[in-house]
Parts: C-alpha cells; structure tokens; sequence
C-alpha cells in the first residue's frame, strides 16, 4: 500500500522532547530526502515534498505548492497534456488514486473502495489511468480506470502482487513487477503476446520506466541504501546492464525528459543526468514553506498505567518464540507471568503448581502495536474483544472516551487493546520505509481502515517495500514502542514487559502473514481464545 503513510523514522527514544507550537514563520528548503520528481514534457517537474505536490521550473528555481496540507503525496504523475497530476494520497479520509485538475484545481477520485491502491500513471493517450490495487485482501493486481466512461478494468491477477506498471510511449507495451513468495520478476506485456519474464531475482525489483523510444526500460534493483539502477536492452537476446549506482536513490521511475535525458532523486536532491553520462549533476529549487516553529517545552516522558491487573502465576510453555529483539526464534522456553507483566523467561521444565498453558507447535510473538491507529468508526466497548482477535493489543489513537476504555479493556469481562491517547502518546513525523528498514513503524493511519481490519495492507505494503518479516513485526513491535517512548514495557517479551502476547499458526518470520492466523492471545497477563473473545464480543454487543 502506501507506503510513506504506513511507516516513521525513529531516531532515538528520549526521555523528553520538543513539542510543535504553531507560529508563523518562512523557511525555504531546497532538499527533500523522501521525494519522487516526474517531468512534463515542457519540462516542468512534480514532486511530493512533504506529503505535498510541488511544482519546480523546468531549469530548476522557486517551487510552487500545489496541494494544501494533504501530507500523504506520493509519485505525483504528468498527464501527457501536462494538465492534471494523477498520484496516491489521503484526502477527504479517504485513500486511493486522486487526479488533480491543474486549470480548475478540482480533484477527483479514480479508483475504487480497495483495501489499498498505489503506484499510478498515465496512458500515453491521457485518457486512461494505470494503478496497482489490492481490491478484495488477496493481492494486488493492476487496473485501469477510463476517464470518459468512468469504467475501471482489471490488467493483471497472478498469484502474489504485481506493481510498478507503466506504458511505453506509443501505449503498445506495459512493463510491471511480481511478487510472489520473496521472488521478483520484471515482465513485459508486448501488444497482442502473452507476457515476457524479462528477469527473475530474489533482490527486489521496483519502478521500471520506458525511454521514449522504447528502446530499453530503466528500473531499480535492490533494497536501499545500496538499490542501483539498472535496465533492460530490448535488443534479441534482451541485455540486462547496470546503470548507476553510489547515489542514495529514492525509488520511483525515473522520468525521460527525451531519449536523452532523465530525472530523478537521490542524495535528498532532483539529479539530473545525460544517458550517456558518467555523472549526475543536482537541479537545484526552492521551497518557501510557513512550518510550525518550535517552541521549547519539555515533557515528561508518559507513565504507562497497570490497570486491573490479574493475580496469581500464569505459566506459558512456548515451543517457538519470537521475543522482538533478538534475531530469529528462541526454542521450549517458559514464560513466567505475573499479574500484567512477564517476570521470567526460562528453559522449559516440569513445573509444579500454578496454571500452565502448552498450545503446542504455535508461534508466540509481542502483541502488535498501532502506534497512530484508525479506529472503527462509532467506537463502542464490543470493539476491543473484536479487535484483540487480530493481534492488536495496544493502540494509540485520539479519542474521548480513551480513558474510560482503556481502563474496560484492561479487565477480564470485555477485554481490547490498551488505548493510549495520542495526546500522550502521539508519535513523530513518517518517513517511507526504504530510508531505513531497521527502524520501520508500521501503522494503520493511512491504510484507509480501521486498526487490525488493515493488518493485511500493512503487511502486504511491507513487503512490497522490501521489508522483511522479521523487519514487519519490529515495525509493529519494539519500534513502534520506541517511537512511543513505551519501551521497554512494550513491543518485546522481555523480564518486565507487559504480559501481551499473540499465539498464530505458522511461521511469521518466514511468511508474514502468517501473523494474521491467530489462535489466542495474552492481554494484561490473562488468556484468551480467539472463539472466546468472539463470544465476548457478542455478548458485548447484545448488552449495548
């Protein structure tokens, strides 16, 4: 999905902070490490800068804001015509593929109600618009919506998820990516013949663009920091060649301004480079933007509560376990919880007394964190037991009645996710998950649903990013915590962290979705089934 909207950079997890102040203030920038630049055939440029389109002369200088405030922007894209912009965002609470209208400044929304759509450009005809979407939860496909008729069709329906679409200049050929159980191939669809797998790797593949003439196809290989760009000689054999390389490249097609020249963004700059160059040289703009100043006020680091905690000992026997820290899965160990907290992590033995739980070749995992959560809409208490059946055992979210819930969820009766205020809790801005993996938080925000019911996108635009599993679930884990300033009692299981843990079928580590087949959970140190937190719910629900 969208993947700027799902993922923050946590720098470090400080004991206080600074908190934002609006005030009226101008600063110009003329870097921007996190954006995508396409180019009109005038040679006027379009980038997301801060979440925002932007619109840069073509020799570079004064940059123009185009959209207000949406802070979710991604890959804005030229009409031919160089009239309208096609691109992904969140507006009007709504995700999806947005057209915006240059002469009028109206917007309008082209795809449909998809779990999560991405990755959108143009025919070369302007009429139709070409975008990767996950419509029913089982994978993403490429579509095609036509402006005339309002119609949308689908292109693509392989196993796995295909992405990256674009048209060669005479709209005769598309080129894609799939992905489907950690292989990438890079295909060629040629005008009325069955698709050509031009290459197959185990690293990833990403935003493939045509060159005018159709002669070649540039794309990126690799995970960032060290993803190169690379391209496919359409010649018989077909010659697949290293491009560039030594440049932290932002990975979105390059734009071909003619046969010639391209553009693109790497080293926080627009670089612009002659193909048959050695070197890149920096188009240099400016933007003029009125932030928020900073005001410096210092606040405590939150106190995270202890409500209604169980008594006694409660004793887990896991035979596969993933801590959240450490790499990989540790094996027959013992979990000795006491009240809401983890008091002991032991090699597994017959123990006397006490309550212990064997659910047998399951994989525990942390409970999952929503570190800035879309709730349900309507929130009423019957959606925590429904919302603990997913994994999600904390979220932060704004909400009136957070207290008051955070506290019903903390017992035994109608158990749900711990729910943080975000207040208190709010995390920092998000940056897009390939300027660093390792610290990734994912979060349902800008998925367009509501908390857990966005697991699958989450995990699916992970994927697509070029996290691993292991990388996902830190993401929801002991990242999210940091960016929270809730570690270490959250996020990992741990001597002292809180007792929230998630029972699934199957490896996580190795397939990611696995985490979606949860069994059981732990939520403040007490036991639930799934069936029984479905039982809570409905009775939950029968009693409002």
């Amino acid at each position: 999905m969208h993947l700027r909207a799902l993922i923050t950079f946590v720098a470090s997890a400080l004991a206080c902070f600074v908190l934002a102040v609006p005030a009226v203030a101008q600063v110009t920038i003329s870097r921007g490490t996190n954006m995508s630049v396409n180019a009109t055939s005038d040679g006027r440029l379009a980038i997301d800068l801060r979440g925002d389109i932007w619109i840069v002369p073509g020799g570079g200088g004064e940059a123009r804001q185009l959209t207000q405030n949406l802070k979710s922007v991604q890959r804005p894209h030229w009409s031919p015509d160089g009239r309208r912009l096609v691109y992904q965002a969140i507006a009007d609470g709504q995700q999806g593929i947005w057209i915006h209208e240059l002469d009028s400044g109206a917007t309008q929304k082209v795809s449909g109600n998809s779990n999560f759509d991405l990755h959108a450009s143009w025919h070369p005809s302007g009429e139709r618009v070409l975008y990767a979407s996950d419509v029913n939860g089982n994978g993403i496909d490429l579509w095609e919506y036509d402006l005339a008729t309002g119609l949308r069709w689908r292109l693509s329906h392989r196993p796995g998820d295909e992405t990256d679409a674009a048209w060669s200049s005479d709209g005769r050929d598309l080129v894609y990516v799939h992905h489907d159980a950690g292989v990438w191939s890079l295909l060629l669809r040629r005008h009325s013949r069955a698709d050509e797998v031009l290459l197959t790797s185990n690293e990833k593949l990403a935003a493939p663009s045509f060159r005018p003439d159709g002669s070649l196809i540039t794309f990126f290989r690799g995970a960032a920091p060290a993803s190169s760009i690379n391209m496919v000689i359409l010649s018989q054999p077909r010659l697949i060649r290293p491009y560039a390389t030594k440049e932290q490249f932002v990975v979105a097609p390059v734009s071909w301004l003619d046969r010639h020249r391209m553009v693109y963004s790497a080293n926080g700059q627009i670089r612009q480079r002659l193909f048959n160059s050695w070197t890149s040289s920096p188009l240099h703009f400016r933007a003029t933007i009125q932030p928020a100043v900073t005001q410096v006020t210092r606040k405590v680091r939150p106190v995270l509560e202890w409500l209604d905690e169980p008594t006694g000992e409660l004793i887990i026997h896991a035979s596969r376990l993933f801590d959240g820290v450490s790499d990989g899965y540790q094996s027959d160990k013992d979990l000795i919880i006491n009240g809401g907290r983890i008091a002991a992590i032991e090699d597994h033995r017959e123990r006397a007394g006490g309550i212990v739980i064997d659910m047998g070749d399951l994989t525990i995992i942390p409970g999952l964190i929503d570190a800035d959560a879309r709730l349900p809409g309507e929130l009423v208490p019957g959606h925590g037991p429904d919302m603990l059946t997913t994994g999600v055992t904390t979220i932060v979210a704004s909400h009136t009645e957070a207290q008051r819930l955070n506290a019903l969820w903390s017992g035994k009766a109608v158990p749900g996710p711990r729910l943080l205020s975000a207040d208190a809790w709010a995390i920092g801005p998000t940056s897009r998950p390939e300027l660093d993996v390792t610290a990734a938080v994912v979060t349902s925000r800008n998925t367009g649903l509501p908390t857990g019911a966005a697991l699958r996108s989450q995990f699916r635009t992970m994927s697509i990013a070029g996290l691993s599993p292991e990388q996902t679930l830190r993401g929801m884990g002991v990242n999210a915590a940091a960016a929270m300033l809730a570690d270490p009692y959250l996020g990992r299981i741990a001597r002292g962290a809180a007792a929230d843990l998630v029972f699934v079928d199957g490896d996580p580590l190795e397939d990611i979705n696995d985490a979606l087949n949860v069994v059981a959970v732990v939520r403040n140190g007490r036991f639930y089934s799934v069936s029984g937190l479905f039982d809570r719910a409905k009775s939950t629900e029968s009693v409002e």
